[in-house]
């Protein structure tokens, strides 16, 4: 153990209650380690005051202890937005089968705001009695699954952070929902002007005095002081309480705009699911079009889809075309850049496809500059109409290529190529900052799911107008909200020159 953990590790010993969870988040593995092996004298037991279990208790220390433990740009701990989602999922299914289901279950913090890392994996559970389904999920789980409980909340042991679960009533769960969303800089901002107007707004209501104010929702909570509601995919911004009370939010991209999903895989490449399975998928969300765009040959993907294959794969598209005529399904490919810039199907296959995409997936080592001509001999591609994760980032695992990514998104404006928000966990990109640069330059956008099962279509689609959301991107911004003929005349612009 380091000296570090070991300091940590003695004040979790000798902090107030209000303090564990923080701490305990925020210690390194090693230290945790000593914890969850019973060395401490805290563990499972149940404090009376719920403090202890907020989703950012940094709002109850001073300012100075807080930018100590927690400096602002400190990733440790974070967990990647997919995997969140998946423990936040299995957590709600155990315990709804150890307490009983609440009322309603709702997202908390990073994971709310489609943050890439979230700071912490929290979920609200909305009761008539908080309490009793608090007793019950302590009296039913196993000692070691529980980290800490207290009166409304538990905190259940999971790797890399601990799922933190809270509890309310339905009268305050529009103010409990507001709280743990955060970020903490924003609810801060948000009491303090409560407190300007006579307010007090706390975790389990809004006050004027000592009498609750009835809200039925989180708008109900910006409206009584004198805000539109805040998107929580914006709440990260410093400055958004200004936006909003000169009346400026923009009016945000929503999951029910997309019209079609023009990335995803099947079986012909790396994909789980046939074609008709991606279909009737695609179908049930709603989309009017979609697009097969499966691995092209050289690609590093498990499975790649060769040429041969590719008049078999447009056979299978016709056929179930046929037997699904009400959304239209388009063919297409993610060609692979290669070294030199160039792709890895002819130009006598590619055009005979109704949509191409193109990524890069090797850097070859090749310095920011040295990639960012590959781009752009890609970009002046007339039969090129998409550039899929440009920045080949990976939450968690690698920041991406550290282009001059302004000089890109100028070069996708000018050739009328579309650069994508990709949906998928392991890329989640653009991020929001790179995406907002990519409107503010004119670049056409692209939210796709980049699918390769079924089952995870609609997931992954929200996870990236998750990300438009927090880039402030419109429904106006965005090429697939509108209908399958923009789709068609954007891909024939380019190779007719037309742009």
């Amino acid at each position: 153990m380091t000296a570090r953990d070991a300091e940590l590790l003695e004040r979790l010993r000798r902090i107030d209650h209000d303090e564990i969870a923080l701490l305990h988040r925020r210690l390194p593995a090693g230290a945790r380690a000593l914890i969850r092996h019973g060395q401490h004298p805290l563990r499972h037991r149940v404090a009376d005051e719920d403090l202890l279990l907020d989703a950012d208790l940094a709002r109850h220390l001073p300012d100075e202890l807080v930018d100590a433990l927690i400096p602002p740009d400190a990733d440790e701990g974070h967990v990647p937005l997919g995997r969140a989602w998946m423990q936040a999922k299995q957590a709600r299914k155990e315990l709804a089968a150890a307490a009983g289901a609440p009322e309603a279950w709702h997202l908390l913090g990073g994971l709310r705001r489609t943050d890439p890392l979230s700071p912490d994996v929290a979920v609200l559970a909305v009761t008539a009695d908080p309490e009793g389904w608090v007793r019950r999920v302590v009296d039913t789980l196993p000692r070691e699954v529980l980290v800490v409980a207290g009166s409304r909340g538990v905190a259940l042991a999971a790797d890399p952070e601990p799922i933190v679960v809270h509890a309310t009533t339905p009268d305050a769960a529009p103010t409990s929902l507001l709280w743990y969303t955060g970020p903490r800089l924003h609810v801060r901002a948000l009491a303090a002007r409560a407190t300007a107007r006579g307010f007090t707004l706390s975790r389990d209501a809004l006050l004027e005095g000592d009498a609750a104010v009835p809200v039925v929702d989180e708008a109900a909570v910006y409206e009584r002081l004198g805000l539109p509601l805040v998107p929580v995919e914006l709440r990260g911004r410093p400055d958004i309480l200004a936006t909003a009370d000169a009346g400026n939010l923009p009016t945000l991209i929503e999951v029910a705009d997309i019209r079609g999903d023009l990335h995803m895989h099947t079986v012909y490449s790396d994909g789980r699911d046939s074609v008709a399975g991606m279909v009737h998928a695609a179908r049930a969300l709603g989309y009017r079009y979609m697009a097969i765009t499966d691995h092209s040959p050289t690609s590093r993907a498990s499975r790649v889809l060769s040429l041969e294959r590719l008049a078999e794969q447009a056979e299978e598209i016709a056929a179930v075309r046929a037997l699904v005529p009400d959304i239209t399904i388009l063919q297409g490919i993610e060609c692979d850049i290669q070294e030199d810039g160039s792709l890895d199907v002819p130009d006598s296959v590619l055009e005979r496809l109704d949509i191409v995409l193109a990524s890069m997936h090797e850097s070859f080592g090749h310095s920011p500059a040295r990639i960012l001509q590959r781009y752009e001999r890609v970009l002046a591609h007339p039969l090129v109409n998409v550039i899929t994760h440009p920045a080949n980032r990976s939450p968690g695992r690698q920041p991406g290529y550290a282009l001059a990514f302004a000089r890109l998104f100028e070069e996708a404006a000018r050739t009328g190529t579309a650069v994508e928000i990709d949906g998928a966990p392991g890329h989640l990109d653009l991020d929001a900052p790179l995406a907002e640069l990519a409107a503010s330059i004119g670049a056409p956008i692209l939210v796709d799911s980049d699918c390769h099962m079924a089952e995870r279509l609609g997931r992954q689609m929200r996870f990236g107008v998750g990300l438009a959301r927090r880039a402030g991107l419109t429904r106006a911004q965005v090429l697939n909200t509108g209908n399958v003929d923009a789709i068609r005349a954007f891909v024939a612009a380019k190779r007719t020159g037309r742009r």
